[in-house]
């Protein structure tokens, strides 16, 4: 075929002056073509746009020599076409998910995009497509759902090359200051992974804003019957097998997937008719089996029914800084603490604390079957759970009392409370309750229950003095301190 041999030729002429500025219509001369003509062509053949092919290969050249050659970005950046470092930068970064110093650095992987060759190769019908983006990381499950949300966007994140950290990602999200209770009940239901936000996503819309990502975040709604109103099964699956064919992972909320709903797919078979993934509960059980470890990829069948909502990933955009992203967080956490209104027949923050601790140490279990009262202690591992995370967050604040002395003050006190608060999470154990008939039994006791309240009450006035922190914080930057 004349024109492939053609467009191959206009390929290598771009490949040969790819450092030059060349313009369409040299390109389109050097493949006999009128240049309407050829980028039509080469549109349809290549699925992108002449300028795109260029843009594509100057980055991944530019990735090479950041890491190959000793030359400065802003000589990097005039190579490639690009006159000033912050454009340069600006683009480089929406394309490898990564800025230059990180990738010279060797804290991220690069993206390649080689050079195109074009052939033909026709085969018989029906001939399923499969596709699996590398880079995934395997990781262990241990029951901890609250800290588990935190480890799967990190996973995710790190393997599209972003530069993050669990401590930055857990206070951003709010798990750091996190915590849920329902009045008057003792049922499961940590804040982040049971999504009791006012808006689907709410919680992964805000880390992925905060760090310049752009997503679609679609909520899968259905009938009484289960049937698809907004949707249908076609449509998830093209969504799903275009997302991964970009290399992009979809993060995916479960209608019921083990003891967790937050799960990611980062391949599919059969065109998206099977999709792939990690199994990441296994067959964990708590108190009973070690943390799963995840090493082999699922594939699983009919799992567009077991969807209730996803989150396409699109890329890079500009990143806020680190001073914007440091206020919004904090004016998050202290709104959020001192709220007084449920959420979905939750209360949350302060509020949720005072009901928890009010139901510890009151509420009669004498009644109660050794396996209501086990389910119980269950629910309060839960709660402390959410509690314990605090100290997740506490690197971010410590790099931020270094990075912005101002507020050196306020974030060291405040880290040292969170550390103080985060540590009720494991006084049970120096209690005697443990995850076995003896420590059950000790739960059914008030006696026992109002020790530990009161610890909690100690607990709950150290994250009331953090907020305070943040809370000054907040004032001086709005007085322009």
């Amino acid at each position: 075929m004349y024109w492939i041999k053609e467009m191959q030729n206009a390929i290598a002429f771009i490949e040969s002056r790819i450092t030059e500025d060349i313009s369409i219509e040299e390109i389109s001369r050097s493949a006999n073509s009128s240049s309407a003509n050829f980028q039509r062509i080469f549109s349809i053949v290549t699925g992108m746009t002449v300028g795109d092919y260029i843009r594509y290969r100057r980055l991944s050249l530019a990735a090479q020599d950041l890491v190959e050659k000793n030359l400065k970005i802003i000589d990097i950046a005039l190579k490639y076409g690009y006159e000033t470092a912050e454009s340069f930068t600006k683009a480089f970064t929406r394309f490898h998910s990564a800025t230059p110093s990180a990738i010279r650095r060797k804290k991220s992987t690069p993206k390649t995009f080689e050079p195109l060759l074009i052939n033909v190769d026709i085969r018989g019908g029906f001939v399923m497509r499969r596709k699996l983006i590398p880079n995934i990381p395997e990781l262990p499950y241990d029951g901890n759902n609250v800290a588990f949300f935190i480890t799967l966007l990190e996973a995710t994140l790190k393997g599209l090359g972003e530069d993050c950290d669990k401590a930055m990602l857990t206070a951003i999200s709010g798990e750091g200051n996190c915590f849920c209770w329902d009045d008057g009940e003792w049922v499961f239901g940590n804040e982040l992974t049971d999504s009791i936000n006012e808006t689907p996503f709410e919680t992964e819309r805000r880390v992925l804003s905060a760090l310049g990502w752009k997503a679609k975040y679609i909520t899968v709604e259905r009938g009484k019957d289960g049937s698809f109103l907004n949707t249908d099964i076609l449509q998830i699956r093209r969504d799903f097998v275009s997302a991964i064919d970009r290399g992009f992972p979809v993060l995916v909320s479960h209608i019921n997937h083990a003891d967790y709903n937050l799960n990611v797919y980062f391949g599919y078979e059969d065109d998206g008719r099977k999709i792939i993934g990690y199994n990441y509960n296994n067959g964990y059980e708590a108190g009973v089996s070690p943390a799963s470890d995840v090493s082999v990829p699922v594939t699983w069948d009919n799992w567009e029914n077991n969807i209730s909502g996803y989150i396409l990933l699109e890329g890079k955009t500009e990143t806020p800084s680190e001073r914007d992203m440091a206020l919004s967080t904090f004016q998050f956490i202290v709104e959020h603490a001192k709220r007084k209104t449920e959420i979905k027949g939750k209360k949350v923050g302060f509020a949720a604390w005072e009901s928890f601790l009010y139901h510890l140490e009151n509420d009669d279990f004498t009644d109660l079957s050794p396996e209501e009262v086990k389910n119980r202690f269950f629910i309060y591992c839960d709660g402390l759970c959410q509690i314990y995370a605090r100290k997740n967050a506490l690197p971010y604040y410590k790099h931020l009392a270094d990075k912005f002395p101002k507020w050196r003050e306020y974030l060291e006190k405040a880290a040292l409370a969170l550390d103080e608060c985060a540590s009720y999470g494991g006084f049970l154990w120096s209690q005697g309750f443990t995850f076995d008939d003896v420590g059950f039994e000790r739960f059914r006791s008030l006696k026992a229950r109002k020790i530990l309240a009161d610890a909690g009450r100690e607990a709950m006035q150290k994250d009331s003095y953090t907020v305070e922190q943040f809370e000054k914080i907040l004032e001086e930057s709005k007085l322009g301190k």
